[in-house]
């Protein structure tokens, strides 16, 4: 089934914003191991980027060629400027990301990528002229707040290159993802792949993948080849079927389950400064979430009724 044939009609016997969430939420599960494996790799964060990328780019052209099979070539011809412009936000993400987990810890870096809705929502307003309803704002005041608390942690720990990385990467991810919202009848997982590759070149001149040891690459190669491919395979797919805020709020479970991971993996522990400002930030987005996922439910109802009349 490619997807083109997923736009017309329902999948599997639920609705497509149901199926939008499904997909998204289970990429989202398999993305929250992604800290565990990183901080598990003994290579520098240059060696890192580039690895990760050579690796994950051809992984997400076949997950790809899997979801399109017959209308690959179609959908890889049609992704014009709108593709380059998320091969480029994602490529961005990816080098914030990587330089922000591995130059401060874990639960800050997933912490601000948690802030992507909030930057999504704002880039729907002003790009796509979409509503941004009033609890979107609130949540954006308050994860204001929240981002301020870990900021100046951040100044105490001294760690506060990698904070404002991952503030970066949750701008560019927000950023795809409501490019990949805007095109909605594309695929444009290939553009990401484009993006990982992007990363890849950032960290190539700085790279040394001989300091890589064989348990390395067995942990690289699980992260490149499997996880990175198919959970941002799954996520990237989410907005042809709901918001790309909507996307971007579930993360909010790779920002606790995957400093949970790291803490049960590694025993990295928080500091006060980001638990606080956490707990704020996972409050305001959970409000939200659940505000929004109702929203979407009523929504769905409609489309229900008519797919139902019209079989």
């Amino acid at each position: 089934m490619t997807g083109s044939d997923l736009d017309q009609r329902r999948v599997g016997g639920v609705s497509r914003p149901a199926f939008g969430l499904l997909i998204t939420t289970v990429g989202v599960l398999i993305l929250s191991a992604e800290g565990v494996l990183i901080r598990l790799i003994e290579v520098d964060s240059w060696t890192l980027l580039f690895l990760r990328g050579v690796l994950a780019a051809p992984g997400l052209f076949v997950f790809f060629l899997v979801m399109e099979r017959r209308r690959w070539w179609d959908q890889l011809r049609s992704m014009g400027m709108a593709g380059l412009l998320a091969a480029v936000l994602f490529g961005i993400d990816n080098v914030g990301f990587i330089y922000s987990i591995t130059h401060t810890s874990v639960a800050n870096t997933f912490l601000l990528i948690s802030l992507s809705p909030l930057f999504a929502a704002l880039f729907t307003r002003m790009v796509l002229r979409e509503t941004v309803p009033r609890r979107t704002w609130l949540a954006i005041a308050g994860g204001a707040v929240a981002t301020s608390v870990i900021m100046l942690g951040s100044v105490v720990e001294g760690d506060l290159p990698g904070t404002l990385a991952g503030l970066v990467a949750a701008v560019a991810l927000g950023g795809t993802l409501v490019v990949l919202r805007a095109r909605p009848h594309l695929n444009l997982v290939p553009a990401v792949a484009l993006g990982s590759a992007l990363g890849a070149l950032v960290g190539l001149p700085a790279s040394t993948p001989s300091s890589a040891s064989p348990q390395d690459w067995v942990y690289l190669v699980a992260l490149g080849l499997f996880l990175v491919p198919v959970a941002f395979g799954l996520i990237c797919t989410g907005p042809r079927y709901i918001p790309a805020a909507e996307v971007a709020l579930l993360l909010l479970l790779e920002t606790v389950l995957g400093a949970l991971f790291v803490w049960m993996a590694v025993g990295e522990v928080p500091s006060l400064a980001t638990v606080v400002g956490g707990v704020v930030l996972i409050a305001v987005l959970a409000a939200h979430s659940v505000a929004t996922l109702r929203s979407l439910d009523l929504a769905a109802g409609p489309t229900h009724r008519e797919v139902h009349d019209s079989g």
